[in-house]
């Protein structure tokens, strides 16, 4: 797909997103979202449609390519915000150690059912904890913290 493929896809799936209720994104699952990120270059705030995923109560970001804009925005300025419907949380994205990375991961694999997403990913939905590991340096996952906790 080309990058203005993509632009026009994402600009489709945030406007669809932003335009319908929030549903809750369920235990062991994901929904689809909308992440703000402050471009890392520009300052200005970018919106990119991205897969939320639960486990433990807690929220994840995951990417199968750590070089995407999104992701690199996050590292750079980790404050963002979570967005869908007529929710906006303030979120810190904090990346995570390899074993709550492999199980985010494992997690957000068996979920997930869109085969070109599953495609972009180095290791299959049944993959082990031990080969997710072994593949973490070309993934980028992040915890979502609420933003404003010490």
């Amino acid at each position: 797909m080309s990058r203005p493929d993509v632009r026009a896809m994402n600009t489709g799936m945030t406007t669809r997103i932003l335009a319908e209720p929030a549903a809750p994104v369920p235990e062991a699952g994901y929904a689809l979202r909308v992440v703000r990120t402050t471009g890392r270059r520009s300052g200005e705030p970018r919106r990119t449609p991205v897969g939320v995923t639960r486990l433990n109560a807690r929220e994840y970001l995951v990417s199968p390519d750590p070089s995407r804009d999104w992701v690199r925005n996050l590292v750079a300025t980790p404050e963002c915000a979570i967005l869908a419907g007529d929710e906006d949380r303030a979120r810190v994205a904090v990346p995570v150690g390899a074993d709550e990375a492999a199980a985010v991961v494992s997690t957000y694999l068996r979920a997930v059912t869109v085969p070109w997403a599953l495609k972009a990913f180095p290791v299959p939905p049944e993959a082990s904890p031990a080969e997710i590991t072994a593949h973490l340096d070309s993934i980028a996952v992040f915890r979502l913290d609420p933003a404003g906790r010490a």
